[in-house]
């Protein structure tokens, strides 16, 4: 007969190795702690991320972006980490030390546009530009954003997808692209070596056309341990 005590120690054993397992996975896995030493957006093994959400992150790795073209306002990691799987990244930035930072780093595929902290410089960055773009991500100066996203909605293309990071701190950007018949989902969580939960949207075209990378959607986390289910 199982005693009280061994029926105890059986529990707190089992919740110690969750909560260690839950410390491995978002310390360790996702390199939560390895961005906070750094003081950088990267994964475990020192690769640039953006420097959204996990979960926005999670589902933008599972896209084949290898066609599409991306525009961003404000340029960063997240402009090192579409350049390896974009066709073309633009991308609009500010702040003269950071642009000439990052200026370093993209490979060919990388337009770097230095501009003024003015709203109406920032806001018509993209009309120098033919055409539109698949993804258009916004992470720039939180009053530019408004005016930003409107402008977003007449240069992104069919199908297309619109990134509003901060979006839980920039309601009225957030009402800009909903009114534009966009459909918001939100990725709520935290970002790398950032101590707070925080929500990154991505507003979705009515006729969204992306294909998952590989064949397949989602794409296990790193810190998911297990395999798909058979037959599931």
């Amino acid at each position: 007969m199982v005693s009280i005590t061994q029926t105890y120690n059986r529990l707190t054993s089992n919740r110690l190795r969750v909560i260690l397992q839950y410390l491995r996975g978002n310390l360790f896995q996702y390199g939560w702690l390895r961005a906070l030493r750094d003081g950088r957006p990267i994964d475990a093994n020192g690769q640039p991320l953006p420097w959204l959400t996990y979960p926005c992150f999670d589902f933008l790795r599972s896209l084949d972006l290898r066609d599409k073209s991306v525009f961003e306002w404000g340029c960063g990691h997240s402009t090192l980490f579409f350049a390896e799987r974009a066709k073309r990244v633009v991308s609009i930035e500010a702040g003269r030390e950071w642009f000439d930072y990052i200026k370093t780093k993209v490979s060919d595929n990388c337009e770097l546009i230095l501009s003024t902290v003015d709203e109406d410089v920032e806001t018509e960055a993209i009309e120098h530009f033919a055409g539109g773009f698949d993804v258009i991500l916004i992470d720039n100066h939180g009053n530019f954003r408004p005016a930003c996203c409107r402008v977003a909605l007449d240069r992104l293309n069919p199908g297309g997808i619109i990134i509003l990071d901060n979006s839980d701190q920039c309601l009225r950007s957030a009402e800009v692209l909903r009114s534009g018949d966009l459909i918001q989902v939100d990725f709520t969580g935290f970002a790398p070596g950032a101590g707070y939960a925080q929500t990154t949207s991505i507003f979705f075209s009515r006729d969204y056309s992306f294909r998952p990378l590989d064949g397949f959607q989602p794409h296990r986390s790193v810190a998911q341990p297990n395999a798909p289910w058979p037959n599931a």
